[in-house]
């Protein structure tokens, strides 16, 4: 009973060893802190409203307030309806991301937004023209794409067209 014992623990004490020895990493598997740093450099968003129309506003602004959404959303407003529909509004540390690129490849274009990237509170916002029929057949010229984004307002937006 006693060697059945100290045979059961001993085993126990190797399998133990083996498996903490083969999780721990060799310094040559560690990924160097760039290619950490690059995938966190990532953003994600959310969509929240496409218009399209000719109005006086920035190639790209940032909204933080509700006050700040409501001037847009009347400047954005169709008149023709008596109702608009709900303004949405932001949570903690969220702020909208309003675009609206001059289109250089498609006359009667959309956008749409592949991917946004932050580097040293910087934003890159890359993008692709792409076509529309409704916007096409109506001749719309004016795409303004609303985005929700979670985190800290940037210093400083660009605009990159990717096709």
């Amino acid at each position: 009973m006693k060697n059945s014992f100290l045979l059961t623990l001993s085993l126990s004490v190797f399998v133990a060893v083996v498996s903490c020895s083969n999780s721990v990493a060799r310094k040559s598997e560690l990924k160097p802190n760039s290619e950490v740093n690059q995938q966190s450099d990532k953003i994600e968003f959310s969509e929240v409203k496409r218009f399209n129309k000719n109005v006086v506003i920035p190639e790209t602004s940032v909204i933080t307030t509700f006050k700040q959404t409501i001037e847009l959303y009347r400047k954005l407003a169709d008149k023709a309806f008596g109702r608009s529909e709900p303004i949405p509004t932001l949570g903690d540390s969220e702020y909208f991301l309003v675009l609206k690129p001059k289109l250089k490849k498609i006359t009667y274009g959309d956008i749409e937004v592949e991917k946004i990237e932050n580097k040293n509170s910087s934003l890159t916002v890359s993008y692709k023209e792409v076509e529309s029929t409704e916007y096409e057949t109506e001749k719309l010229t004016n795409p303004i794409l609303i985005i929700k984004i979670k985190g800290k307002v940037p210093d400083n937006i660009k605009l990159k067209s990717i096709n």
